[in-house]
């Protein structure tokens, strides 16, 4: 049997008693199932409370914008300058090499302008690999006037005494059958491109030119460069 205190005159009462033995007030008895739902209700309060108290201020403050007015008094912060653009380099005519050196067996100058091809070829064994090809325009004291064609390794299929014919366009033309032969020491890299005047002509009005040759069991690759910007003065001087 428990035992609680009489609220009116607190004497100790039983908890199954009716009344206080000591000064008859009727004692309230309250169900086990009651105490839990009170006591349930006082957590839930209790842990509410718990929680507003413990809770930090609210992180959603405005971020003030960077053109905000500065405090009366203070300076306003300089926004960071934007960062200069530049236009991109003009790269016309900048994949031509030009050079000039003495003829050794004569007087004159020897006049060369190289320009690389702006595609690769791979072959097959023993040639495997890319590579670029080489456009040469050529006057010499001697020799005359001369268009090249030359690759790093491979084979032309052009001889030095019948010759053979490549494809040229220029630009978005229809390509044009042009004359070629292979050089008196018949090495297989190089290729000698018939009518001179005609292709510097052609070419001098062109952006692109693309030559196609036949190679030995590779077909007929083609080769492409740009042409642009080609300077006639710079590739055979004044004469002085």
């Amino acid at each position: 049997m428990a035992i609680t205190k009489c609220k009116e005159c607190g004497a100790q009462v039983s908890t199954k008693a009716d009344a206080c033995p000591s000064c008859g007030a009727k004692q309230v008895r309250t169900s086990g199932c009651a105490k839990v739902v009170a006591w349930g209700i006082a957590v839930v309060i209790a842990l509410y409370f718990i929680g507003q108290c413990s809770s930090g201020p609210s992180t959603n403050t405005a971020v003030p914008a960077s053109n905000s007015a500065a405090p009366a008094g203070q300076a306003a912060t300089p926004a960071a300058p934007l960062p200069e653009l530049h236009p991109a380099p003009d790269t016309v005519g900048q994949n031509w090499e030009y050079d000039q050196f003495k003829d050794a067996m004569s007087p004159g100058l020897v006049s060369s302008a190289k320009n690389e091809s702006t595609n690769t070829v791979s072959f097959s064994f023993p040639y495997q690999g890319a590579q670029h090809a080489l456009l040469f325009l050529r006057s010499h004291p001697r020799h005359g006037q001369d268009v090249i064609l030359k690759i790093e390794k491979g084979q032309f299929l052009c001889s030095s005494y019948d010759g053979c014919t490549v494809l040229v366009r220029f630009d978005d033309k229809a390509p044009v059958k042009w004359h070629a032969s292979g050089p008196e020491d018949h090495n297989t890299v190089t290729l000698f491109l018939g009518n001179y005047a005609g292709f510097v002509a052609s070419m001098s009005k062109a952006k692109t030119v693309r030559i196609s040759a036949p190679m030995y069991q590779e077909g007929s690759p083609v080769f492409e460069f740009a042409v642009g910007g080609f300077d006639k003065n710079r590739y055979r001087p004044p004469t002085k």
